[in-house]
């Protein structure tokens, strides 16, 4: 990841869905995230792309329609899949997590805004064991700008455990960035390093190590195989790997991490 271009710093905004009946008027939240993204295409509305889930999404959204009719270039998906996308300023529309994945594995957008996304509060009343956490680790990774709608809290620190920080780093420096861990050698590396951890007694949330990774940069199919990664380690599976790094790597992790300050993660 170290050979990636550095997008970290890329602007980004949200506005996010209601999450009671307190909220009044989502129209004037989609109108201010449209403002955010002309000033970032320098008043040029052809530089704007619109990322939608279907065309079909316009007819309800007059706001949308205008911002097209004046200009703005629609990107629907395909069959869930994000295509091309703008060099400019792109307004990602209602999209889900893996839509925001797959728009940071763009690296092309020069502004990102999503347009009504999810938190962790949208799903209080759900008794699942594990609720969903939907855009957090979007937001924990890179603190958009909030533009409307409640307040996606981001987590701070990223990752609770500072000596899961410097694996995550550890992992960062070591793999390919054009493969991420489709490549055996880098995957093996990264499950014995999770593996390791665990046994030792350190805990990782797959949510959290997902935010982390795209912090440092990574693109955003190889963060998504991480937190995959992740939690199937955590769910128990035991994941076969060769042995790729020093024996004593958790100590070194453990030292490192003593060495650290909370703003380093």
């Amino acid at each position: 990841m170290m050979f990636e271009e550095d997008r970290t710093s890329v602007p980004r905004a949200y506005t996010a869905l209601p999450d009671g009946p307190d909220h009044a008027d989502p129209a004037e939240d989609l109108k201010h995230a449209i403002e955010w993204c002309y000033s970032h295409a320098k008043g040029n509305l052809q530089r704007i792309g619109v990322q939608v889930g279907s065309k079909f999404d316009l007819r309800d959204e007059p706001l949308l329609e205008a911002l097209v009719r004046r200009g703005a270039t629609v990107y629907p998906d395909s069959r869930g899949k994000v295509g091309h996308l703008p060099a400019g300023p792109v307004l990602a529309f209602r999209p889900l997590p893996q839509t925001l994945w797959q728009i940071e594995e763009r690296r092309g957008p020069s502004a990102i805004a999503a347009v009504g996304i999810t938190g962790p509060s949208h799903f209080r009343d759900m008794f699942s064991a594990t609720k969903p956490v939907g855009a957090q680790p979007w937001v924990s990774a890179y603190n958009p700008k909030h533009l409307g709608g409640p307040v996606v809290e981001a987590k701070s620190p990223l990752i609770s455990d500072p000596v899961v920080w410097e694996a995550l780093k550890t992992f960062t420096n070591s793999i390919n960035s054009s493969t991420g861990l489709s490549h055996s050698s880098d995957r093996s590396s990264v499950t014995e390093g999770l593996t390791k951890l665990k046994a030792a007694g350190h805990h990782f949330c797959p949510d959290d190590l997902l935010a982390g990774a795209l912090r440092l940069n990574w693109r955003g199919s190889a963060a998504v195989e991480l937190r995959e990664l992740a939690a199937e380690i955590n769910d128990g599976k035991q994941k076969r790997y060769r042995k790729m790094l020093r024996p004593d790597i958790v100590e070194v992790w453990r030292v490192e991490a003593g060495t650290a300050t909370p703003s380093d993660y």
